[in-house]
């Protein structure tokens, strides 16, 4: 079997065929083991990947279910809460009914008797001396309702706020109830706002400590259902600041300070940590400008929290049930929406220079509309720092007498409406709750009126589409028949979520809608003889009952010129809004003509040069 012997007889070598038979082997077997070891390791990672993801999953599912624990449980303990407050409040209603029919029919029964007892004896009949109101229990139960419902939190103050604007709805008596929730709400202690300031504005900031620039006085000068304000100084030795603290600081560089350095010691004293005093007035002050401090409420986040998450729990619930055709789940989750963004201070600040850049020359320091400057250094989503604009409230020029402020009145119309319809028309990004506690007014250095306007939180933006709608409605409801109007309202409507399968009657709305028109078409749109509130009230039933959708930002639109248009009838009953808004109107179809021609789009801010809306 091996070789043939070589001559010479010597026998040959074995061969190696052997040997490399067996290494094969073992090559062969080496493989296999590690094949099978590789097969092995990747079954064991893929069943260890699935127990991994198995893992996960029910670590998912347990944090999942706690934190719907923890949900149900703040719910409830929500409910706890809101019952405390409520349920003696409802439990009094009946009494205070009670004590007042009670009440009336005692003083009826001694008229009545004073009245025969008078006639018996032949004399003249009492006099009825018709004096103020006398205060009822159902007024105090209306106080004490309104004061739980502060108590509650910015979702029911908000609204209620709401609903007293929906005189369409409510009864007049319970609008005029639920008006006082635009004034001021408890205020929270001193304690918490010094915490807020500290943790908005820490001390590693490159300006140091918040006491060390800013002090504030121990009362707020207004409270709402979000935030409250105090009057307070920021100390510009070293601040930057903006272009209004500037010309402040050199304009009363020697009046402003020298207040500041007298009333430093009893500001100073309730309103700083202890042991900042000395550090404050060692430094050397060179000059303060008045500003306002705008701090949110204790436990607002928590409330609005819980109680978003509830309304957009009913919202799904809502679409469960089968009703997202009315638009509730759209509008319980737009009001969430819009609640959020109250809470954060920054969102205002925002609006606040987006507003100041579109108003421009007319929100100057001698302009017609005063918008606060916020303060870059001193913004958070807690706290804000603006500057602090003097001014009277403007309850004060829709109280007075026809003959006392009559100019004033007249210029303060002209101001608010032409503001409104500049807002909608040429800027597009509109104040949203221009009611008369967001409005102050003062005397300019020229004598003329100016108007403030605060609180710039909620926004209505109308840039994009909703713009350009607006502007197809405004147009068709100028120039094209009612009806062809109402008909647009049902193709806009599939815009946000509708279907025009799904309105009922639709001939109906038109007619509806169409009739609506008329009747303000009929008094001229004066103030005096149009019920805003009611045409609107008439025409979001007219849309749920025949299931066609309005767009929320047009809803909000309608909405805040419902709420000045009351504040614009007690000005002037007999002005022409329509009339103020014809040149906003047709400046805006020039302008969106020049951007169709120069091929352009988007929206169009005036020109520098140009001369301001107001003062035309």
């Amino acid at each position: 079997a091996g070789a043939p012997a070589p001559l010479g007889g010597r026998p040959g070598r074995p061969p190696a065929r052997p040997a490399r038979g067996l290494w094969g082997v073992a090559m062969s077997l080496s493989a296999a083991l590690a094949a099978a070891v590789a097969a092995i390791s990747a079954r064991a990672t893929a069943v260890l990947e699935q127990c991994r993801k198995v893992v996960d999953l029910g670590l998912s599912l347990a944090a999942w279910g706690l934190e719907q624990c923890r949900f149900a449980w703040r719910v409830a303990g929500r409910g706890l809460e809101l019952g405390w407050l409520y349920l003696p409040v409802l439990a009094c209603l009946p009494v205070a009914c009670l004590a007042d029919g009670v009440q009336g029919f005692l003083r009826s029964d001694t008229s009545a008797r004073a009245a025969a007892a008078d006639q018996a004896a032949g004399g003249p009949k009492a006099a009825s001396t018709k004096g103020p109101k006398a205060t009822t229990w159902l007024d105090g139960w209306w106080d004490l309702l309104l004061r739980k419902s502060q108590r509650s939190g910015p979702v029911f103050v908000k609204l209620g706020q709401w609903a007293a604007t929906r005189r369409d709805l409510l009864p007049e008596e319970w609008c005029d109830q639920l008006g006082k929730l635009h004034d001021d709400t408890e205020a929270h202690p001193l304690a918490f706002t010094h915490k807020v300031l500290a943790e908005a504005f820490p001390k590693n900031r490159p300006e140091g400590a918040w006491h060390k620039k800013l002090l504030i006085e121990p009362k707020p000068v207004g409270s709402g259902c979000i935030a409250q304000v105090y009057l307070g100084y920021l100390i510009l030795d070293d601040e930057p600041g903006t272009a209004k603290a500037k010309d402040n600081a050199s304009a009363s560089s020697s009046s402003v300070a020298p207040r500041c350095m007298l009333g430093l010691r009893a500001l100073c004293r309730p309103c700083l940590p202890s042991g900042s005093y000395a550090e404050v007035a060692s430094s050397k002050l060179q000059r303060c400008i008045k500003v306002a401090v705008k701090v949110v409420h204790p436990q607002v986040r928590r409330a609005v929290d819980i109680d978003l998450k509830v309304l957009r729990l009913a919202a799904w619930f809502s679409e469960c049930l089968g009703l997202d055709h009315l638009g509730c789940s759209l509008m319980l989750r737009q009001f969430a929406d819009f609640l959020e963004a109250q809470t954060d201070l920054r969102l205002e600040a925002k609006n606040l220079r987006t507003f100041r850049q579109l108003l421009g020359p007319s929100s100057a320091v001698d302009g017609p509309v005063i918008i606060p400057e916020v303060f870059e250094r001193w913004v958070a989503s807690d706290a804000l720092v603006m500057s602090f604009e003097e001014g009277e409230p403007i309850h004060e020029l829709l109280t007075a007498g026809p003959t006392e402020l009559a100019k004033e009145q007249m210029a303060a119309w002209k101001i608010l409406v032409d503001l409104f319809w500049a807002m909608v028309f040429q800027h597009r990004f509109v104040h949203g709750d221009m009611h008369p506690g967001n409005l102050f007014w003062r005397r300019g250095k020229g004598g003329g009126v100016q108007i403030v306007v605060l609180d710039c939180g909620l926004v209505i933006d109308l840039t994009g589409q909703p713009g350009e709608d607006l502007s197809m409605m405004v147009k068709a409801f100028l120039t094209r028949p009612e009806e062809e109007v109402a008909g647009m309202l049902i193709q806009l409507s599939e815009r946000v979520g509708g279907r025009a399968e799904d309105v009922v009657d639709p001939s109906g709305f038109v007619t509806g809608i169409a009739n609506l028109i008329r009747e303000g078409k009929t008094v001229k749109y004066q103030l005096s003889k149009l019920n805003a509130g009611a045409l609107m009230g008439r025409s979001m039933l007219l849309g749920r009952r025949h299931r066609v959708r309005f767009d929320a930002r047009f809803v909000n639109l309608m909405v805040a010129m419902v709420v000045l248009q009351g504040v614009a009838m007690r000005l002037c009953g007999d002005g022409d809004i329509v009339a103020r808004m014809m040149p906003y109107v047709l400046g805006a179809a020039v302008t969106n003509l020049k951007a169709t021609i120069g091929g352009s789009r988007g929206r169009k801010t005036p020109e520098p040069e140009e001369e301001p809306a107001y003062e035309r």
